[in-house]
């Protein structure tokens, strides 16, 4: 059987540019078969219905609008990409990273946006059929670092002029809007693992930190050690 892993957070805590190449690199050490992909995107149709999520978003497009549209990516990016590679029942010994999946939705359309998370459910039923992560590496920045750590990747990011707006309270409002995530799966009876990492520490500390996480479950798959 393989392992659905995916990388959740707030904007700035090192996703996509430390823990996800740090990961990679540590299974391809290894020589673990894994692919890497992002939502919304990951396939040619995936990434034209990304353009046109932040198109309708910058039109003001109701969260419902945007869960239905996240969810069209997501159920593409499936049968066209991670399907094939990990398998409708996760079958294939091989190993998928995503950056962001199903959680980003439960906490931008549904605590952020105030879509009733029932009908988040139902579209997660309708378009993915409840496809869930075997692991979810969840980032986070301690809230007495916080301010400081975040003020310090604002201004290292100035290219990211549509993010650099953004208050700081309101990133801190939205990472515990992710930390609300693992209690949301255990009361809907979810077979899965979230596992929290502490991103405020240097590149190769959070980096380390994701590899230890993942590790017990690499043992246990694939009896390699990363």
């Amino acid at each position: 059987m393989g392992l659905f892993i995916t990388i959740e957070g707030s904007d700035f805590t090192g996703k996509s540019s430390t823990v996800i190449p740090g990961l990679q690199k540590a299974l391809n050490n290894v020589h673990l078969p894994v692919l890497v992909s992002r939502e919304p995107g990951g396939t040619k149709k995936g990434e034209a219905i990304r353009k046109q999520i932040f198109n309708q978003r910058a039109k003001g497009a109701s969260a419902l609008e945007l869960a239905m549209l996240f969810n069209q990516a997501r159920a593409i990016h499936l049968q066209e990409k991670i399907f094939p590679y990990l398998g409708k029942k996760k079958e294939k010994k091989t190993i998928v990273i995503l950056d962001r999946y199903l959680d980003s939705t439960r906490v931008y359309q549904g605590y952020e946006g105030g879509l009733e998370m029932e009908k988040i459910f139902d579209l997660e039923k309708k378009y993915i059929d409840n496809y869930l992560p075997d692991l979810t590496l969840l980032l986070y920045l301690p809230e007495d670092k916080f301010y400081t750590v975040m003020t310090e990747r604002i201004r290292d990011a100035r290219d990211h002029n549509s993010w650099d707006q953004d208050k700081l309270s309101y990133q801190l409002d939205r990472q515990r809007l992710y930390l609300k995530l693992p209690v949301l799966a255990k009361s809907r009876g979810e077979a899965r693992v979230f596992r929290l990492i502490d991103a405020s520490k240097s590149k190769d500390a959070v980096v380390k930190k994701g590899i230890n996480a993942c590790r017990p479950y690499i043992k246990k798959k694939f009896n390699v050690v990363i």
